[in-house]
């Protein structure tokens, strides 16, 4: 069976996590993604790493690389510009991640691109977008979530008349704005596909997709609350979803474990009570201000009695929404991640068996799979090469001039 994007070729110059985890989805449903790389470029083979005696694979590049080809180029030389204007006469789809600018100066812009081929899909994944006061700013995942909102909300509960109580912000444990950037990027791109195919010219057209726009785009629930007010004309200052009830929390258990509660629906609420042997707290799902705070104890009270794995074992057959708080390797072991086949093993030709994270996308008819381990830097430079036309001599005068 032919995959979904089995026909679609992906010019991919990103580099870093949110671009490649694009191409990767890209590639994971069939496109063949051909990364052009500077193998001068000092973080392309991030940590950790895979070892067998003194080699070693970037075990990070092992899952965002998969299913990809790799060519070495050197776009800052005409020689190099003139092997990438052949590659993408007849590609579909260039993801770039460079800041503003800077593919101009390269004139690998699109309005170059677009010249040569006007089917193409050009999409520009930054922190900022093409555009604003920010657009040249450098910047990291944790700096989008901290402008956007995200990180604000991403801090300990304020207790009830706690005006004083510091707060810190606690830094997430994943790149929301990075993978979001890189879903979004995925998202816009499969969009235009679609959309090229139904315009009588077939041409393509450019996507600007910022970390930043993202992120903030991830908070309807926030922005609800923000925009809308109560029936004294007031904002309503509270989410309840951001840790400020009951409800919507974790808890510590009696073997400093923690469990997630998500009992939002009153029928949630009153199974938890029940399992907490505490039907006395079944009207106070909606309780405020001090009365609240004492919901609060009750329930950490009750959790602190018996074990995660205890307390588990009570709510197994009860609509509660309680579940444990595990660490990624813990996660691997639960038994519906097993069940899903997130994790799969592969066997790499020095290191052995390594494992990686299966696509969440599971297609009936023309299922997904890992089909080529992560390609060195430039692997298949001299294959694409060829592929264009170019003779070995001109491949060994490429490499001469320090081209590829």
């Amino acid at each position: 069976m032919k995959l979904p994007l089995e026909d679609i070729q992906v010019i991919d110059l990103s580099r870093m996590l949110p671009g490649p985890y694009c191409s990767m989805i890209l590639a994971d449903l069939g496109a063949e993604v051909i990364r052009v790389e500077n193998p001068k470029y000092p973080y392309a083979n991030p940590p950790p790493f895979y070892y067998k005696s003194r080699y070693r694979v970037s075990a990070f590049n092992a899952i965002l690389m998969r299913n990809k080809k790799s060519m070495s180029l050197n776009l800052k030389k005409k020689e190099g510009r003139e092997i990438f204007y052949k590659l993408i006469k007849e590609a579909d789809v260039i993801l770039e991640t460079f800041r503003p600018g800077v593919v101009d100066d390269l004139e690998i812009d699109y309005k170059t691109i677009s010249k040569i081929n006007k089917g193409i899909i050009y999409c520009s994944l930054s922190g900022y977008g093409q555009e604003g006061p920010y657009r040249r700013r450098a910047g990291h995942d944790l700096n989008y979530v901290g402008l956007c909102g995200i990180l604000d909300l991403n801090r300990e509960r304020k207790m009830y008349k706690n005006e004083n109580q510091n707060r810190k912000p606690i830094v997430p444990g994943i790149q929301a704005a990075d993978i979001g950037g890189g879903l979004m990027a995925t998202i816009g791109i499969l969009g235009a596909l679609i959309e090229r195919e139904k315009n009588s010219k077939r041409e393509g057209q450019y996507i600007d997709v910022a970390m930043l726009d993202t992120s903030f785009s991830f908070m309807p629930l926030a922005a609800a609350f923000h925009f809308s007010k109560d029936k004294k004309g007031m904002i309503i200052p509270e989410n309840p979803l951001h840790g400020s009830a009951p409800y919507y929390q974790t808890y510590e258990t009696k073997d400093n474990k923690y469990l997630s509660v998500g009992a939002i629906e009153m029928k949630f609420w009153y199974q938890l009570c029940e399992g907490l042997g505490r039907e006395d707290l079944k009207l106070k799902q909606g309780a405020s201000g001090e009365e609240r705070e004492k919901v609060f104890k009750e329930i950490q009270k009750e959790f602190l009695k018996k074990t995660q794995s205890e307390w588990m074992e009570i709510f197994k057959d009860m609509d509660a929404c309680v579940a444990p708080v595990k660490s990624f390797g813990e996660a691997c072991e639960d038994p519906q991640i097993k069940a899903r086949n997130m994790v799969i093993k592969q066997m790499h030709p020095k290191i052995g068996e390594i494992k990686n994270v299966a696509s969440p996308i599971k297609y009936s008819r023309t299922p997904l799979n890992i089909r080529t381990l992560a390609p060195k830097v430039g692997e298949q430079t001299k294959e694409i090469l060829q592929s264009l036309g170019y003779s070995k001599p001109d491949i060994r005068e490429f490499k001469k001039n320090g081209i590829i």
